[in-house]
């Protein structure tokens, strides 16, 4: 604004009902006004003492052709001007604090769902997405695949070189997982040690493309444990949702499919 005195400590304009004359500069201004708005064809936001010459503004920009908050145009001055201003600026400032609020806890929600470890979902919150899944597949007759992953090596690696061992195979195995999974795809932890995959909008056939693609990441992954160079060994099943399916029909079907490869 042209006005140096502006801000939080500006006077408060007081602004009469019924007040309907203005003072020479005022007049002054709003002939300013009306002439850059007819040499600019109306159009161009503010100028450069700050004043709005566009007739479609947003939140954050005042229009001078229309009532703001019950003022009429020509009670406008440059100091209500400027206090209107404020307040908008205030409610934008109070909705980018809320907006970073409900990011902040819908990251925090996402932490809490996700194994510590392993960096996928806990099995109950993936338990949750299945429904989720199987749902839509009812409702909306959105295509979804599931796969079944088992870490079939992992019981003896345990009985071998212990607790430690394994948990670092189930790392490694949730890294290689986690680095052949697209955008969209959903990870999380089942039983023992396996995992399952939740592939939205995918048919049968992509399902197969994915099994291919993610056992020859996981097969070409080994990791040292006390001088030992171990390997993961995964096995996989899959299966498309069907109507009517619930989430445990659907995991028992691909883990069936699992068995049956093997």
């Amino acid at each position: 604004m042209a006005d140096e005195n502006v801000g939080p400590s500006a006077p408060i304009v007081s602004v009469r009902p019924g007040r309907n004359r203005l003072t020479e500069e005022d007049r002054m201004l709003q002939a300013a006004k009306r002439e850059r708005k007819q040499k600019h064809g109306g159009q161009g936001g503010y100028g450069s003492d700050g004043s709005a010459s566009d007739g479609g503004l947003g939140h954050g920009q005042i229009d001078d052709d229309v009532s703001i908050l019950g003022i009429p145009k020509e009670e406008m001055t440059e100091n209500v001007r400027s206090a209107i201003q404020m307040l908008l600026d205030e409610i934008n400032t109070l909705r980018n604090e809320l907006l970073r609020a409900k990011n902040h806890e819908a990251y925090l929600e996402e932490q809490a769902e996700k194994d510590r470890l392993l960096h996928v979902m806990r099995r109950r919150a993936f338990m949750a997405r299945m429904g989720l899944a199987v749902r839509r597949v009812d409702e909306e007759n959105v295509p979804f695949a599931f796969l079944y992953i088992q870490i079939s090596n992992a019981a003896d690696i345990r009985a071998a070189y212990g607790h430690g061992a394994v948990e670092s195979l189930m790392i490694q195995a949730s890294d290689a997982l986690r680095e052949g999974a697209e955008a969209g795809d959903v990870l999380g932890s089942l039983e023992n040690f396996d995992f399952g995959v939740i592939l939205p909008g995918d048919t049968l056939e992509a399902a197969e493309n994915k099994v291919a693609r993610l056992s020859a990441i996981m097969s070409g992954r080994t990791f040292s444990w006390q001088g030992q160079n171990l390997e993961i060994q995964a096995r996989f099943g899959d299966t498309q949702i069907t109507k009517g399916d619930s989430a445990d029909q659907a995991i028992q079907r691909a883990k069936d499919n699992l068995q049956a490869r093997s």
